[in-house]
């Protein structure tokens, strides 16, 4: 063969190598799309103890076809403080066990539907309804993973045919002799594994082009499964990487599943020194279990078996393992930090938005802190008081920078597929956050007011200290309604919250007819009554950024009340 034609060649291969993980991006997002959002939610959910975070685990990664994408969003959970590390690691273990499925659907021979898929995929991604173009994404992903899978094999078989290239197989070829694989080869074809697997960052996409290779020739099941080992630590390394960002928990979570599937590759390995008819027992259990299927059905096998086998040796030693974590990478401060708006959340938009109200919610509370504590100085200016002062600016430049990573985090969201009442939350939110910032603003201009009323040795008629002292407890009220609100949402907690706005406004409205006849009548210097009506206007406004956020509410509740809204 010349070296043209090798060229050639080599081009084919890696051409179907690219089609090959294209179908596998493609189908795993459209997966993702039309089930994966529900799905990823159990992660969540169903982590309550280590056996269901196992299969919840498990059932995710079967479905979206990613452990990296599982692990990934896993991470993110722990980093918003969702997850404890425990439940994660369960998770983690059952990400394995889901993993194998593509190595399963891989390993069928069915090329005949290949262009059926393609055909039904492009058509149905002309459909206007999401649910069917995700499906559409599905079927043309799987023909993709197929297409690609025959032309590497194809091509392989030319290339198995040349000396040199086969040649090049041999440095790790683990073949056993007298029952005893080489161990020099095993690592070196397990380190092969890893570092492929960690340039990738797709173990699934991997297996792909081991079973490819081996169905060509290339590698016997031996080799094969080897390559296969280093590429579940390999695929680790996503995990990592989603982790530099993170909190050390989610660290602890990374190198948690980093210490698995090492300890899993050793157990594997250890089982290769037991003989068994002159085959490691380990190749002796997958023979039989594949009952004479051909080689892409065993290695298939031999990757759950091995996945399977590992999680539920290791998985009693989950707290152990939880532990080793901790003392490797140990919390140094006295609380944890979460990012509650979560980068790796966007692409679940139903927990993203949900994390959104939370993060409303606790902006407001903020706010509304701020305003209090700026009330209070008028009488209420102890101590504690005093101190949070000194601290206002300082808290509403907090404010300001919540207020901008909601506004960033929500339009990226907006870039997501996402569901109609989705996307008619993130404005709705957007508009409250606003809300929440111009409440922590009129902080600056309470304390101003107060302030230099106070210098000028100002007090307020008895009559307007009560009448100011009810519509601080009015809006006190109305501001713990907008609070529960935000977290869930009521019919009873919102028609009150607008009873009280409306009191509030009526009040502030005889107040200040009041207030004016005895300024006139002399009960009360100018001076202080220009002060009592900037205060109730203050009141006022305050009163109705919380309306407008209690009006919203309904939709973009933590918890609503009525799901279709």
């Amino acid at each position: 063969m010349t070296a043209s034609q090798m060229t050639m060649l080599l081009i084919q291969v890696f051409g179907g190598l690219a089609i090959f993980v294209y179908g596998m991006n493609i189908m795993s997002e459209g997966l993702q799309r039309a089930a994966g959002e529900k799905m990823k939610s159990i992660l969540r959910v169903f982590s309550s103890n280590r056996l269901i975070a196992v299969f919840s685990g498990a059932a995710v990664t079967a479905v979206v076809q990613s452990s990296s994408a599982s692990t990934v969003m896993v991470i993110g959970f722990i980093n918003a403080g969702l997850l404890t590390l425990a439940q994660a690691i369960g998770i983690i273990f059952g990400a394995n066990i889901g993993t194998t499925v593509t190595a399963q659907i891989i390993a069928f021979d069915i090329s005949w539907i290949v262009m059926p898929a393609i055909i039904a995929g492009v058509v149905m991604g002309f459909f206007s309804k999401q649910r069917v173009t995700a499906w559409g994404l599905v079927l043309l992903g799987l023909g993709l993973v197929f297409l690609g899978m025959g032309i590497m094999g194809d091509e392989l078989k030319a290339l198995a045919s040349q000396p040199a290239f086969v040649d090049a197989f041999k440095f790790f070829k683990c073949s056993p002799v007298n029952g005893v694989m080489p161990f020099g080869a095993l690592l070196g074809a397990i380190g092969v594994g890893i570092v492929t697997t960690c340039l990738v960052q797709s173990s699934s996409a991997c297996t792909g082009i081991i079973i490819a290779l081996a169905g060509s020739g290339v590698l016997d099941l031996y080799t094969s499964i080897a390559l296969v080992l280093g590429s579940n630590i390999g695929t680790t390394i996503t995990a990592q990487l989603a982790a530099i960002a993170a909190n050390r928990v989610a660290k602890q979570a990374a190198l948690a599943h980093t210490l698995f599937n090492f300890l899993g590759v050793i157990i594997a390995v250890i089982s290769f020194c037991f003989v068994k008819d002159n085959e490691p027992f380990f190749f002796y259990i997958i023979k039989k279990v594949s009952a004479g299927g051909d080689l892409p059905r065993q290695i298939a096998n031999a990757h759950t078996v091995f996945n399977v086998a590992t999680t539920f040796i290791l998985l009693p030693f989950i707290p152990l393992l939880a532990k080793i974590c901790e003392k490797v990478l140990p919390i140094r401060t006295k609380k944890i930090k979460y990012q509650r708006l979560e980068e790796h959340l966007l692409s679940t938009p139903s927990i993203a938005l949900t994390q959104s109200s939370s993060e409303l919610r606790r902006m407001l509370k903020k706010a509304w802190k701020m305003v209090n504590c700026a009330f209070n100085i008028y009488d209420h200016n102890d101590a504690e008081n005093r101190k949070m002062v000194k601290e206002l600016e300082e808290r509403e430049e907090r404010i300001d920078e919540k207020q901008r990573a909601m506004t960033e985090y929500l339009q990226k969201l907006m870039l997501r597929p996402l569901k109609p009442r989705q996307a008619a939350m993130i404005p709705l939110l957007l508009h409250c956050t606003n809300d929440a910032e111009r409440i922590g603003d009129h902080t600056a201009i309470i304390r101003e007011m107060i302030e230099n009323f106070l210098a000028s040795e100002g007090t307020l008629s008895e009559e307007a200290q009560k009448e100011f002292t009810l519509l601080r407890r009015k809006l006190a009220d109305q501001a713990e309604c907008a609070f529960a609100l935000l977290k869930k949402y009521t019919e009873e907690e919102y028609r009150r919250s607008c009873d009280l706005k409306a009191e509030i406004m009526v009040l502030a409205e005889q107040y200040e007819i009041i207030h004016m006849n005895r300024v006139k009548e002399g009960k009360c210097v100018p001076e202080s009554g220009l002060f009592y009506l900037e205060l109730i206007s203050e009141i006022r406004k305050l009163s109705r950024h919380f309306a407008n956020i209690t009006d919203r509410s309904p939709f973009i509740s933590a918890e609503p009340e009525h799901k279709d809204l």
